[in-house]
């Protein structure tokens, strides 16, 4: 199973257009996009890389928390509403921040495009888990300031992510050893009082694996509900973005 990573360091790539949905009409044709720019951009928005998995524990449909952004804004250039490559999937947390800001602020910084711009070349996660631009890079500064992009919900959402992952994966690793042994301890001991205590604790072990393992699943990278065709009608491209591809964690889960 593909899990995501601890978590997701800003990608060395640049995320790579490879769907072709056909042009839509309409105000609000783009809105069709949705499940080619699911798969366009690994389920993670496009400029916090916060994962639909770090917004709602059983999938984000339905709940608003993901959408739709134009770069540059349907206000300002009507013609381009439903152009596909002026379509982004993000987060709920960066369309509000971001509200009506312009492609250019008027000290001349501009907002990055992760499709032109690999992310890693500007923007690094922070020990403290925030999403920090590079020193001396303006445009990477005002596109943190503009998306909001060290949110403290946001940075808050990849230290659990990380912390969850630690622990669940700690004890994936050593829960059926730890079971075993105190199955063995428990058989070896002369005392009823303290073979049922080693078993009592073989079990509560085991529950404590078992509800590791159903949490781990919360972070596949791929959500259930992916579908496997999309707008454009191509099922080639529905795999994940090549720099989260490199980071997903391949992992054995035990049958429930």
């Amino acid at each position: 199973m593909k899990i995501l990573p601890l978590r997701t360091s800003p990608p060395q790539e640049r995320v790579e257009r490879r769907h072709q949905p056909e042009g839509r009409s309409g105000r609000y044709g783009y809105q069709s996009f949705r499940p080619c720019l699911r798969w366009e951009f690994g389920f993670t928005c496009a400029f916090c890389l916060l994962h639909e998995s770090d917004l709602a524990e059983r999938g984000v449909e339905g709940l608003g928390l993901m959408s739709v952004e134009h770069f540059v804004p349907a206000g300002t250039a009507e013609e381009l509403i439903n152009d596909y490559q002026n379509c982004f999937y993000i987060c709920r947390l960066c369309n509000g921040s971001r509200a009506k800001a312009p492609v250019t602020d008027p000290q001349g910084r501009r907002l990055l495009n992760p499709c032109s711009e690999p992310w890693g070349a500007h923007f690094f996660i922070a020990e403290d888990d925030r999403l920090t631009a590079r020193e001396g890079d303006s445009d990477a500064a005002y596109t943190v300031e503009t998306y909001c992009l060290d949110d403290e919900r946001k940075t808050v959402a990849r230290r659990s992510r990380r912390e969850r992952l630690e622990e669940w994966l700690a004890l994936l690793t050593r829960g059926s050893a730890l079971v075993e042994a105190l199955l063995e301890n428990a058989e070896a001991t002369p005392s009823p009082s303290r073979k049922r205590e080693l078993v009592l604790a073989a079990e509560e072990c085991r529950r404590s694996f078992l509800r590791a393992v159903r949490d781990i699943r919360r972070y596949a990278a791929i959500p259930k509900d992916a579908s496997r065709s999309c707008a454009c009608t191509r099922t080639d491209s529905c795999s994940l973005p090549a720099g989260l591809e490199a980071q997903v964690l391949e992992i054995s889960l035990p049958v429930e």
